[in-house]
């Protein structure tokens, strides 16, 4: 064969070509955008299909569950079996929270955006994004204050991300908590506080601090309220359970443990349930029964091996004599 003429194209290599060509297709902005100027490389070409062939898979997807969904709904009405889990929309805007008559009120404090990365303060504004939604469905709201929120900072950035967060049932201030509040009735909550909360006292504020920092700030919020002069008390963890782990808790998390004791659910149920799976918490009862047995079944072993070993001495002893 002349090695001059030139081998014709495989159909494989044609067909791959003509798959990155649509991606390029005027038609499609996202592949506009990505065209213009140098032209694009097979690796992005890959990647700009891997992102439509998943965004069509996600569409896909939503149809199938609308569908199922709706299959559901009708499956339950021809049954005669309530429509709907949780309260509907109607009920939850009707489900206002009344501040005159509370027990407690829980603050955040979301004076830290500057000490946080725009990715954590992302995650900081998710978490009040959860705790507003529990609290809407709680049967007994509590009073929410959002508060220190620098006008222009990154808090209130990523807030605006959120369309119509300023009618949450919510009280927004850039204000400080300790000027919004009695400083005798405030509680800073903190990890590192030798005060224990045991039971919450009615009429006080519970604050929350709102920095997602993963430790590079720890004892931060601790500092801060004994440096303001107000009160601060640790949740009582290791008063009712075990955990293998170092615990971190989210905002959110915290918030939901003070909801549910405020229900009138015990200290350890509440923290059972809300604290993951995966810390491997146990009940503090359960703790101890735990390092007993494991204490007792230790003592036997070692019983049982001091046994073995003078049997074996008195066995060579008499095969000696």
């Amino acid at each position: 064969m002349d090695k001059n003429v030139e081998e014709e194209p495989s159909p494989a290599i044609d067909e791959t070509s003509s798959k990155e060509e649509q991606l390029v297709s005027p038609s499609d902005p996202d592949s506009v955008s990505l065209a213009e100027g140098e032209p694009m490389s097979k690796r992005k070409r890959k990647k700009l299909l891997k992102m439509q062939q998943w965004e069509v898979k996600k569409k896909e997807k939503r149809l199938k569950e609308k569908e199922k969904m709706k299959q559901r709904k009708l499956e339950a009405i021809q049954a005669g079996l309530p429509t709907r889990n949780g309260p509907s929309r109607k009920e939850l805007k009707r489900n206002k929270i009344d501040y005159s008559k509370s027990e407690i009120t829980i603050a955040v404090d979301l004076s830290f955006d500057e000490m946080m990365i725009d990715k954590d303060v992302a995650k900081c504004v998710k978490q009040l994004l959860r705790i507003y939604t529990m609290n809407r469905r709680s049967e007994k709201p509590i009073p929410l204050h959002f508060t220190g929120i620098r006008p222009g900072g990154a808090v209130e950035k990523h807030l605006k991300r959120n369309d119509g967060y300023q009618h949450w049932d919510v009280k927004f201030s850039g204000e400080s908590f300790v000027d919004l509040f009695d400083r005798d009735k405030l509680v800073y909550l903190s990890s590192e506080s030798d005060n224990v909360l045991t039971t919450l006292e009615k009429d006080h504020v519970y604050v929350i601090g709102g920095l997602v920092d993963h430790n590079q700030y720890k004892g931060h919020c601790h500092g801060l309220a004994s440096e303001m002069g107000i009160r601060h008390a640790r949740l009582p963890l290791s008063e009712h359970i075990v955990i293998k782990s170092r615990t971190i808790l989210t905002i959110n998390q915290v918030f939901e443990i003070l909801m549910k004791v405020q229900l009138g659910k015990p200290w350890q149920e509440t923290l059972l349930e809300v604290l993951p799976m995966r810390k491997g918490a146990k009940p503090k009862e359960d703790a101890v029964v735990d390092e007993t047995k494991t204490s007792n079944e230790s003592e036997v072993a070692e019983l049982t091996e001091m046994k073995e070993a003078t049997e074996e001495e008195t066995n060579g002893n008499e095969a000696t004599s």
